[in-house]
C-alpha cells in the first residue's frame, strides 16, 4: 500500500563553494558521502542530509539550516501515481532513475524530491507548508487507491 511517514533528519548543512570530494557534479543528482546524502542544488550548491558545518571547513560556506526543511518519505505501488497528480516531472525510472533529485512543485508547495528506490521518494518540504502537504498527500493516496484506472 502507498503510504508517506515523516523521517526525522539528522541535520541539513547547505554546503557553497567548490565540489568537496564525492559531491555530485552532475545536476539533479545525489551522492552518500562519509554516510551522508549530498544533494546537487547548483552548480555550486549542495544540501547534506547529516554531518556538521565543521565537516566542510574548506567550502566557500557551510550553514546547518536543520530547521529550513522536513522529509516525507512516499512509498508503495501507486507512488508514481500519486506524485504525478501534482507534479509535472517526468518521474518514470528511466527520466528520473533511483539517486536522481529535483527542485520542483507538489501541489504548487517548493519541494525537493529525491528518488532513493525505485517505489520511494523522500519529499523535502518547508515546516510551513508540511500541514498542508500531508493532507494533499493523504488526499492523493486515497483518490489513486479508490480509482480502479490507475
Amino acid at each position: 500500500m502507498t503510504s508517506f511517514v515523516e523521517t526525522p533528519l539528522a541535520s541539513q548543512i547547505s554546503v557553497r563553494g567548490t565540489a568537496p570530494a564525492g559531491f555530485p557534479t552532475v545536476p539533479n543528482t545525489t551522492a552518500v558521502v562519509d554516510g551522508n546524502t549530498a544533494i546537487w542544488l547548483g552548480p555550486d550548491e549542495w544540501l547534506v542530509i547529516g554531518g556538521r558545518e565543521s565537516d566542510f571547513a574548506t567550502a566557500a560556506a557551510a550553514v546547518d539550516v536543520s530547521a529550513n526543511r522536513l522529509a516525507l518519505d512516499l512509498s508503495g505501488p501507486n507512488t508514481l501515481d500519486v506524485l504525478a497528480s501534482g507534479c509535472g516531472l517526468d518521474l518514470a525510472e528511466t527520466a528520473f532513475p533511483v539517486g536522481d533529485c529535483a527542485q520542483t512543485l507538489l501541489a504548487r508547495a517548493q519541494v525537493i524530491l529525491v528518488r532513493h528506490e525505485t517505489s520511494a521518494f523522500r519529499i523535502l518540504v518547508r515546516p510551513s507548508f508540511a500541514p498542508y502537504l500531508r493532507a494533499w498527500l493523504a488526499d492523493a493516496i486515497a483518490g489513486s487507491l479508490a480509482d480502479p484506472a490507475i
